[in-house]
């Protein structure tokens, strides 16, 4: 079974052609320069990886695609993306593959799904508040991407996977895809989080009871675009510190696009002594910083608003774990996070501080301050082992690899009847 891979959010595409190349399989992924982010690509993850360093697996076309009329470096990406025998892909990877004709299967990776709603995507750019050029950019962005994007998926998907409970009444059942949709959770390397504690940060930090570690980068102004809850988090930590002083430090990363509104909440309540900004960081920069012994991790926390957006699970929203969230815990660390999503684990519940409202995430705060190191240490191990579990690579892949040779299968039976 030759497989080739397009759609690099965060590096899951490049990580799971690694993992399927460990087990035998002849995959394949394929880069171009769609994100402007650096944590979609390869050399995010792999410090030995660079553009001029490339594995003769990894494919790399030098350009920003534009599908409706693709230039040459793109045609020439589809013509070579077309040589396999199934595709995986996430983000765009449906209009890849459907450009390439090639059967495939999808996994969404986040909005990538969300793109069936056209109506609301268009919506979605008078709800929030952006400049002209912003909201121009962003039309041309989905009159070009979203019609290709829900024809792939409707018409040409031979298996959709689907990583957030939210998405199954609010797109999947929404837009009749239920029949050849499935769930699937982040493959991950846990191992590479068992490191040892960088000496550095560790004699840095050593005299503060708690370092938390906020991973989730600073976009949560409107419910209609990212939904971090940066805001909720930063105003329960103020008045967790207020409430009486507190040894503790907090680091934020200056990414995201709301970065002043964050440093104008922290000015408004006075808590700069408080907090620390960090830059920008690859992978190996935050296994150092979650390598730390006294850091407690903080991810996100989604927006209060989060029923507008996802309406068929209003008064129950469906808030899964994202990458970092998975991460701090195969780093053996608490976790503060918004979390509510028990179906996708066979309803286990993930041993983490749990929370959505800024009141409980105020209690969480008080809650694992006030825990011995030891059991903080303890609930890192517990939230470790379930990571391991439910997200370890060697136990998540047979659910990308089941889904392609069932569709391979299937397409072979009707060949056969064909004939």
């Amino acid at each position: 079974m030759k497989v080739h891979l397009y759609g690099n959010t965060l590096n899951n595409s490049y990580n799971l052609t690694i993992f399927l190349r460990e087990l035998g399989i002849d995959a394949h992924f394929f880069l171009d320069n769609h994100s402007p982010l650096q944590q979609d690509y390869p050399w995010w993850e792999d410090k030995d990886i660079s553009v001029s360093n490339l594995p003769d697996w990894i494919h790399y076309f030098p350009a920003k695609p534009f599908f409706l009329f693709p230039g040459k470096t793109i045609r020439n990406l589809i013509k070579e993306f077309g040589k396999c025998d199934i595709a995986l892909v996430c983000g765009y990877g449906p209009i890849v593959a459907m450009k390439a004709k090639v059967p495939f299967v999808f996994y969404s990776a986040g909005s990538d799904l969300n793109c069936l709603d056209v109506k609301e995507e268009l919506i979605s750019i008078f709800r929030t508040k952006s400049t002209i050029k912003a909201k121009i950019l962003r039309l041309i962005k989905i009159l070009t991407f979203t019609p290709l994007q829900k024809k792939a998926l409707q018409q040409k998907a031979n298996r959709i996977m689907v990583g957030m409970g939210y998405q199954v009444k609010s797109y999947v059942n929404k837009f009749g895809l239920a029949h050849k949709t499935t769930k699937h959770r982040l493959a991950w390397d846990i191992n590479k989080y068992a490191i040892k504690p960088n000496t550095t940060l560790t004699e840095k930090y050593k005299s503060f009871d708690i370092v938390f570690f906020m991973i989730a980068r600073h976009n949560f102004s409107s419910v209609w675009l990212d939904i971090k809850g940066n805001d909720k988090f930063l105003e329960a930590f103020a008045t967790f510190v207020s409430e009486s002083k507190k040894n503790v430090k907090l680091i934020l990363i200056n990414k995201g696009s709301d970065v002043h509104l964050s440093k104008k909440i922290i000015e408004k309540h006075k808590i700069e002594d408080y907090i620390e900004w960090v830059e920008m960081m690859d992978k190996d920069g935050i296994r150092a910083y979650e390598s730390i012994p006294n850091c407690v991790v903080v991810d996100q926390f989604w927006h209060d608003d989060i029923g507008q957006r996802f309406v068929a699970d209003k008064g129950n929203p469906k808030m899964g774990f994202g990458s970092g969230a998975v991460e701090a815990l195969a780093a053996s660390k608490p976790l503060i996070t918004a979390f509510t999503d028990v179906e996708f684990y066979d309803n286990n519940t993930p041993p983490i501080l749990a929370a959505f409202t800024k009141n409980e995430i105020l209690a969480r705060l008080n809650e694992v301050y006030n825990m011995s190191p030891k059991d903080r240490a303890d609930m890192g191990q517990k939230g470790h082992d379930f990571v391991v579990r439910w997200h370890d690579y060697k136990n998540t892949l047979p659910i990308y690899i089941n889904a392609m040779k069932e569709v391979l299968v299937e397409l072979n039976m009707k060949a056969k009847v064909q004939e």
